[in-house]
């Protein structure tokens, strides 16, 4: 298979565990869960931002001096994607609870009691120095980011926590791009592909387990990923 079909196909089966997380994310939300609830939900959200913004940043720091201008432009652009996401998650929570966020202190509060979060595969993967980990880390985490970003844009009825979470989602979905982009460069021969699809069977396994730990397990995406995945 080329690296183009490779890279496609990858996409198209990542397209169970988006749906599945997308339910778990709708029956979450229908489920009206109290504003202390929700705020600790969106604080685990906005850390794990900050997380993705360091790991990212800290790949970039390591990449080799000949790594091409264009992959380091859109690697930029996304630390600073997610320091934005940051700041406006912590505005989100600031707008539902009507107080200044001390953000140290929450993170703080996260780190003695975490909620699971995608960004800690970076480190359990070793993307920041593996590009085929990065790589693959965007096309799944980042994809899967935009599916449930736009998800809560549409179960939340406030139109400026809907607003904010629309624009993360646009951004999610460039950063998945950028992880497709570099797959097509990696993926030339067949070792590397099944290394890739191990990879991502992995990931896929550790972001299903990631929503549901967050949210809720939907029945209908519990069946989505059995039938997609065998789990």
């Amino acid at each position: 298979m080329d690296a183009k079909q490779f890279v496609k196909k990858l996409v198209e089966d990542n397209q169970a565990l988006f749906q599945a997380s997308q339910h778990n994310v709708k029956e979450y939300f229908d489920s009206k869960p109290a504003q202390e609830e929700l705020v600790e939900h969106f604080v685990g959200r906005m850390v794990n931002e900050r997380m993705n913004m360091v790991e990212i940043s800290q790949a970039i720091a390591q990449m080799p001096a000949d790594t091409p201008t264009e992959e380091l432009e859109m690697l930029t652009r996304q630390a600073q994607d997610e320091a934005r996401h940051f700041r406006m998650v912590k505005e989100v929570i600031e707008h539902m609870t009507g107080q200044p966020l001390d953000v140290a202190a929450a993170i703080a509060a996260e780190a003695a009691k975490p909620t699971a979060k995608g960004a800690g595969l970076l480190a359990k993967y070793e993307a920041e120095t593996d590009p085929v980990a990065l790589a693959a880390y965007q096309l799944v985490a980042e994809g899967r980011a935009e599916a449930v970003w736009n998800q809560m844009a549409d179960c939340i009825e406030d139109e400026f926590i809907s607003t904010s979470y629309a624009k993360i989602a646009k951004d999610e979905g460039f950063h998945a791009n950028i992880g497709g982009w570099k797959l097509e460069k990696l993926v030339q021969d067949e070792a590397t592909q099944q290394r890739v699809e191990d990879l991502v069977a992995k990931m896929r396994r550790d972001l299903y387990d990631i929503s549901c730990r967050n949210t809720t397990t939907a029945a209908a995406g519990k069946q989505l990923v059995a039938d997609a995945y065998g789990w």
